[in-house]
């Protein structure tokens, strides 16, 4: 009975505390609106076959045969023939049961693996009589997989970082927004290069002043960012004119029906741009904490404590961005190193892009550094830098 009164107890001051705090008060509010909107939306995302126009069934069973092929180098492969029950769940079949095939490899490099509830888009052949003829699977339903990752993420970004983690989401919204409105631009026929700017500017300004709030650490944020992309650019691009656009091979963008200069320019200025703004907010709330904590504090001490701080952050991001760009290289440097092909070839014609990239960011990471030291401690204290 004691024990009941003490979590009773608890309970309460905990309730408490949340009703006397405004700031506990719309984190318990918000919260608790996700979870609600969570519970709905795991709901829906389960039985939303009626919003589709496509067919969709959902495997009921599965029956499997293994088997073995040989490629044209001679290596062998496992391939597994799948038998396949379903029940379609919309569309004017809904309810009937039907047999579905599928074939699957090891590398499942063109095929699916699929599982008993999953559920996939298909097309019917119908008869005169509209009845099922035959039925072919097109592609797997992903939607609820990809809900319940960005449920899990936003419960966790507004636990962990309360009030800060709304203004992050906000601010992530806000960019894809400007980034669709960016696509339909192009799509209508405008300067790609020029919106890709502008969409730019408006990425850094909004994201660091959603974070932040207007105030000198956001100042200094958003001009170390764009001090540090400027000059990155800058320099990237001077050294791939001036030779030429030598050793920078595009073969992975020879389907577009625009310059792959131009794409490839853009590609590096948003890369580079995110990884600068994440070091400049890192810089500039850091220099503002340590002031914060001691108003009293030395430039000298301020700057050296700043260096101390971005030469940790300058190493990590560095790797952070070589391992982000040559990542998404993975399946084509394991396809072609399965077929034959020389480390030495995969580098030069297929990571040449990934590699570039990767300097180019880590060039503005470095640059960013003292540049966000600097700007933050003249800012807050107000005087020249070097002055004690």
């Amino acid at each position: 009975m004691s024990k009941i009164l003490l979590y009773k107890h608890k309970l309460m001051s905990l309730f408490m505390n949340i009703k006397n705090n405004k700031r506990n008060k719309f984190i318990f509010i918000a919260v608790m609106l996700l979870i609600i909107a969570s519970i709905l939306s795991c709901y829906s995302m389960s039985a939303n076959e009626r919003f589709y126009n496509k067919t969709i069934a959902k495997i009921t069973s599965i029956t499997e045969v293994n088997s073995k092929m040989e490629d044209m180098n001679g290596k062998e492969e496992q391939i597994k023939k799948q038998n396949i029950k379903a029940i379609i769940m919309n569309g004017v079949h809904k309810g009937k049961e039907i047999q579905l095939q599928n074939t699957t490899s090891y590398s499942q490099v063109n095929d699916l693996n699929l599982k008993v509830n999953d559920e996939v888009f298909i097309s019917i052949q119908e008869n005169e009589n509209k009845g099922i003829i035959s039925s072919k699977i097109l592609d797997l339903k992903r939607d609820r997989y990809i809900a319940y990752i960005t449920i899990l993420f936003m419960l966790l970004i507004l636990l962990i970082g309360g009030l800060k983690g709304f203004r992050s989401l906000a601010s992530v919204i806000i960019n894809i927004i400007i980034f669709s409105i960016i696509i339909q631009m192009f799509l209508h026929g405008f300067n790609l290069m020029l919106i890709s700017i502008i969409a730019s500017i408006l990425f850094a300004i909004l994201s660091i002043s959603i974070v932040c709030g207007v105030n000198k650490k956001m100042i200094s944020a958003a001009i170390a960012t764009f001090a540090g992309t400027f000059i990155s650019m800058l320099v990237a691009v001077a050294v791939i004119k001036l030779n030429n656009w030598n050793g920078v091979h595009f073969e992975e963008m020879e389907f577009l029906t625009h310059p792959p200069e131009q794409i490839f320019i853009i590609e590096i200025l948003i890369g580079t741009l995110g990884a600068i703004m994440d070091i400049a907010i890192s810089i500039s709330s850091s220099i503002n904490e340590i002031y914060d904590k001691n108003p009293d504090i030395e430039k000298n001490v301020l700057i050296n404590s700043g260096r101390e701080i971005g030469k940790d952050i300058m190493g990590t991001m560095a790797n952070t961005l070589v391992f982000a760009y040559i990542s998404g290289s993975i399946p084509v440097i394991l396809l072609l190193l399965r077929n034959g092909y020389p480390i030495s070839f995969i580098i030069n014609i297929n990571l040449s892009l990934e590699i570039i990239r990767a300097l180019t960011g880590s060039i503005g990471i470095v640059l960013s550094i003292p540049i966000a030291i600097y700007i933050s401690v003249m800012l807050l204290k107000k005087r020249r830098i070097g002055e004690v």
